[in-house]
């Protein structure tokens, strides 16, 4: 699930658009919605599973880290 946010994930700056935009597209990819898609998207990109909104971490953890937490590396 994580690798197909990742493959996914916009170029450019995130916003509630482009979230939106995002979390379907993951939506359509895997068939998850509600807490089966934000939980591991959490958890991968927060290592917490409580939090801000997700749409508000976005662009503070930037793509490169985004992208690299979501395919499981150090980031």
């Amino acid at each position: 699930m994580t690798d197909a946010a990742a493959d996914s994930y916009p170029d450019g700056p995130i916003d509630q658009d482009v979230w939106k935009t995002w979390t379907g597209a993951v939506r359509d990819r895997t068939g998850r919605k509600g807490r089966d898609l934000f939980r591991p998207l959490r958890l991968a990109l927060t290592a917490q599973e409580h939090g801000p909104e997700l749409r508000a971490l976005m662009p503070l953890i930037g793509r490169d880290r985004a992208v690299a937490r979501l395919k499981g590396e150090t980031a």
